[in-house]
């Protein structure tokens, strides 16, 4: 029989062990609270966005102008994905979160990685600049010549754009790690309405370059306001490149992130590519489709795998191995019950809802069927979706963003292969399946290997 200090002893462990139990249980709708600035911002952003492009088609109409426009603008945010924000996915969060509780050398980091940053976008906007009526010519060669000039000096006025946002990047990875969520979430507020000012302030003054000038516009506020948040938390930005240990983690860190973005961005051009064979406006259905998609996984997926990168990233530091394969599967059973009811339920009113947000004017009911059509499939793999975005992050989390790459160069071949097998049979909506097929491989496959991985580091 236990003395009674042993059975006092044995009670108090017992009880840590359940107050343990509790504490773990209690952590993921912690998680979810902590992801609340990000869903508020989401719910007000795209709303406003939405508005955006109603002024912007009430202002402009479907011109040419607006043809040149839509080029120029979406150049420097594709250069901006691929060659700077893109690989800083996978470095900022990983890399800063070594460095969390010492705010000196965490201001020291953030400087040298913005600066890194600020020098890079110069270089790649100037060369940008430089090579502008070549990019305009190559992305748009059914432009006439008085457009396409416009198209060049819209492209030039938003150059600015690339290089704010993927700062805008640095600060949010920074905020993050000290669990700030809010702020570089509602940045993207700040840009519509900016730019919703500026399209109707200036443009009796200088048309559609109103919109160029917005964009820039919008995207400097957004990291103006960044700043005093840094500020309260002590992050402090000096023009500063230093090379110190990091550097060479976080370039291979970013090697990895780089290829799994040119392979998400790839994917996406050759599903556009191929649906432009099929009929007019296929191509329109299924961008149609994956925008309101992006709306419950906007909602349920972003918020908990932003917040999951920055505690697992920090568990990771510490050596708590164990607690970061824990967390993981916590974190999926939670996403699960979040995508699965959201996902039936979306495909049930997949016609309802497209009717609701498209169908006036030009968009007729034809256009609703084949949209509901692509947009139900896509929302069947929501939960697939989330399992590969949450599981990526994890990878990043433990240092490691070749994983996932490597996962996603060999799924590119089965996506590309299913989009020709199911686009013959099912048409458009056989895309949309092929990436759906996409989803699912690639987030069994994330998940085995990061399964092995963590069982070899515990």
């Amino acid at each position: 029989m236990p003395s009674v200090p042993d059975a006092a002893a044995l009670y108090k462990t017992a009880n840590r062990m359940r107050h343990t139990k509790m504490k773990n249980f209690v952590r993921l709708p912690l998680l979810l609270r902590r992801g609340l600035p990000i869903v508020a911002a989401t719910l007000i952003s795209r709303p406003l966005g939405y508005v955006r492009v109603v002024i912007q088609a009430w202002l402009f109409g479907a011109s040419a102008a607006m043809d040149a426009f839509f080029l120029a603008f979406n150049v420097p945010s594709f250069l901006q994905v691929v060659l700077l924000s893109g690989p800083l996915s996978g470095v900022m969060v990983p890399m800063l979160s070594t460095k969390r509780d010492d705010r000196r050398d965490l201001s020291q980091l953030f400087s040298s990685i913005f600066t890194a940053c600020l020098l890079a976008g110069l270089l790649i906007g100037g060369l940008a600049a430089l090579a502008a009526p070549l990019i305009m010519r190559l992305t748009g060669p059914g432009l006439d010549a008085d457009i396409r000039l416009l198209a060049v000096l819209l492209f030039r006025l938003m150059l600015p754009m690339m290089i704010l946002q993927t700062l805008l990047s640095v600060c949010k990875g920074a905020l993050n790690t000290v669990d700030s969520y809010g702020p570089p979430e509602y940045a993207g507020v700040v840009f519509n309405i900016v730019m919703i000012v500026a399209a109707l302030l200036l443009t009796p003054y200088v048309g559609i370059v109103s919109l160029a000038i917005g964009a820039s516009m919008g995207a400097m506020a957004q990291v103006v306001m960044q700043l005093p948040f840094l500020h309260r938390h002590g992050i402090r930005y000096r023009p500063a490149l230093q090379f110190g240990g990091e550097w060479r983690q976080i370039l291979s860190l970013a090697q990895g992130a780089f290829i799994l973005t040119v392979v998400t961005s790839l994917s996406l051009v050759i599903d556009r590519a191929l649906a432009s064979l099929l009929f007019a406006g296929a191509v329109a259905a299924l961008n149609y489709a994956f925008l309101l998609f992006m709306l419950p996984a906007s909602l349920c997926v972003i918020p908990l795998s932003t917040v999951l990168l920055t505690d697992l990233a920090r568990l990771y530091h510490e050596g708590h191995v164990t607690a970061v394969r824990d967390q993981t599967h916590r974190a999926l059973r939670m996403l699960l019950l979040l995508t699965i009811p959201a996902a039936l339920i979306g495909a049930l009113l997949a016609e309802p809802v497209t009717r609701l947000v498209y169908e006036r004017g030009r968009f007729d009911a034809a256009d609703t069927m084949r949209t509901a059509q692509a947009l139900r499939v896509y929302l069947l793999g929501l939960p697939f979706y989330g399992g590969m975005h949450l599981i990526t992050r994890c990878f990043y989390a433990i240092h490691d963003t070749m994983t996932p790459a490597l996962v996603g160069l060999a799924v590119l071949g089965i996506h590309v292969a299913g989009d020709v097998m199911f686009m013959n049979l099912f048409s458009h909506w056989g895309i949309a399946l092929a990436r759906v097929v996409a989803l699912i491989v690639s987030s069994v496959a994330l998940y085995v290997l990061f399964q092995r991985r963590c069982a070899r580091l515990i």
